[in-house]
């Protein structure tokens, strides 16, 4: 398995939020235009700082793949040309040999608050969004503590939090990833 690892390069003036929204949107891109076609991408990412104590994916991003040739193909180097003042990039590697253990990062869905509900069921049931409402009485809204990067959908321009957990695993599992590098079953290396 290879690598390739992208540090935020903190500046005083800028949130890192605003780097990680930047750069997690260039990596989605990418992820997309080298996607199967089934949807899924043979790269998964690793976020090596993640500490949901403090609410923080790090200033690191791991790019992982089983051969060279899958890092080399998605072509970073371009995707990420417009933030190269804010970012460094390192040459692909492979793995080390002593690892701490493997995770899998995944992609946690809230359920979204009432209304959007409501008016989602009376659009699909053809019901008033009264009804629809009384529905919903007893919902509570979801709320999260992990650790999120504020994304923009490309298939409808609507913005959204990406909040990702760490899930430890005792074992390696091989699969596929999301368009997003996550999964909820194919881990990556932890070292």
């Amino acid at each position: 398995m290879n690598y390739q690892e992208i540090s935020l390069l903190p500046k005083a003036d800028i949130e890192l939020y605003y780097f990680w929204q930047r750069l997690y949107q260039q990596i989605h891109l990418a992820l997309v235009e080298a996607k199967s076609l089934h949807n899924t991408s043979a790269i998964g990412v690793a976020f090596p700082e993640y500490d949901a104590n403090k609410y923080s994916l790090g200033t690191k991003l791991r790019l992982f793949a089983e051969n060279k040739k899958s890092l080399e193909n998605m072509q970073c180097e371009k995707w990420l040309e417009r933030l190269r003042d804010y970012i460094y990039l390192s040459d692909i590697k492979p793995i080390p040999d002593k690892l701490m253990g493997y995770a899998c990062f995944i992609h946690v869905k809230l359920k979204g608050n009432k209304e959007k509900l409501a008016r989602r069921r009376a659009e699909r049931k053809k019901e008033t969004l009264r009804q629809a409402l009384t529905h919903f009485e007893n919902f509570s809204e979801q709320r999260s503590t992990l650790p999120y990067i504020n994304i923009t959908s490309l298939t409808n321009a609507q913005r959204f939090r990406l909040f990702i957990e760490r899930k430890i695993m005792d074992h390696p599992q091989t699969g596929v990833y999301s368009c997003y590098g996550l999964s909820n079953t194919t881990t990556v290396p932890l070292f």
